[in-house]
């Protein structure tokens, strides 16, 4: 990955920061059927996408929370014989991804976000306003076991929802002045 907005020193060999500074590599997200053993390969995952035993994380409760994954563009991808960088996913409100990054760099996590609702939206937002690119991995994913059912949360999960929506108004404004040189918005 190269970044054509981090600028070169004219002395140095190569750029002044590495490229993936403001990277985070996003792992695609699955959900297996309870009782599923969990697939350690994309070919055993196939597999189990064919048979309806796995799905993209939240693909019955929020599909708009993978979807910049770009499920269609990862599946269709040639078999590679090691992990790598597939391509680049443009940011896109409400996208939740689970994702590797440098410890150096990336925002810390805003703790205000207890439980259900806005906690991984907050942090790729603030990612995404902070100037950061995300990348798909191909040759690794991450699984979640069991389907993920509206009927599967306890009862306060309502009440948790609309605090961390009232605070993630707020958390959007906070960015505008943590990062006011930032054209991104969220």
């Amino acid at each position: 990955l190269r970044d054509p907005d981090i600028p070169e020193d004219p002395n140095a060999p190569g750029p002044t920061q590495p490229p993936w500074t403001h990277v985070v590599f996003v792992l695609p997200a699955f959900e297996v059927r309870l009782g599923t053993p969990v697939p350690g390969t994309k070919a055993e995952l196939r597999r189990l996408w064919g048979t309806g035993d796995a799905r993209p994380f939240y693909g019955a409760l929020c599909p708009r929370c993978q979807a910049p994954t770009d499920y269609g563009r990862w599946w269709a991808l040639p078999p590679a014989p090691h992990l790598r960088v597939a391509y680049e996913a443009p940011w896109r409100d409400p996208w939740e991804p689970f994702y590797v990054g440098p410890a150096h760099s990336v925002p810390p996590f805003d703790e205000r976000f207890l439980q259900y609702g806005f906690n991984r939206i907050s942090q790729a937002c603030e990612l995404h306003v902070a100037g950061f690119r995300f990348a798909v991995l191909d040759g690794a994913f991450v699984v979640h076991g069991g389907f993920k059912e509206a009927a599967g949360f306890h009862g306060g999960r309502g009440a948790e929802q609309h605090r961390n929506r009232l605070l993630f108004r707020r958390f959007r404004t906070d960015l505008r002045q943590r990062y006011p040189g930032s054209a991104r918005r969220c």
